[in-house]
């Protein structure tokens, strides 16, 4: 089994858009320094027009021990803790397995 590209939507209560993102901020910046066979995690903001947020997660691995590692991994679960501790989210998290069927990611040949 080869690279694995995931899709997180994040859902905050309202008034809470802030608080969720510095968390998933520090959690990127853990990812990064912590987990070499994440090959890309990208998080962003949508403010649609009702005020609510969402947030979408972008997330690559080289395989599945390496989403394994991840999602069991001790910043993974800290966040899940302060989501929940401090009544973060609106609803759970979705998470999409998606697998690209077209575009590209760098300017390189498609």
């Amino acid at each position: 089994m080869g690279e694995l590209d995931i899709i997180a939507i994040i859902s905050p209560k309202e008034g809470k858009a802030d608080r969720v993102q510095q968390l998933l901020g520090e959690l990127c910046k853990d990812v990064h320094n912590n987990e070499p066979d994440t090959l890309g995690y990208h998080l962003h903001r949508q403010d649609k027009r009702d005020g609510s947020v969402e947030f979408v997660m972008v997330e690559k691995y080289k395989d599945a021990a390496a989403l394994k590692k991840h999602s069991t991994g001790a910043a993974f679960r800290k966040l899940g803790k302060s989501f929940a501790s401090e009544g973060l989210l609106l609803k759970p998290l979705q998470v999409l397995d998606v697998k690209p069927v077209a575009g590209f990611s760098s300017r390189g040949k498609l």
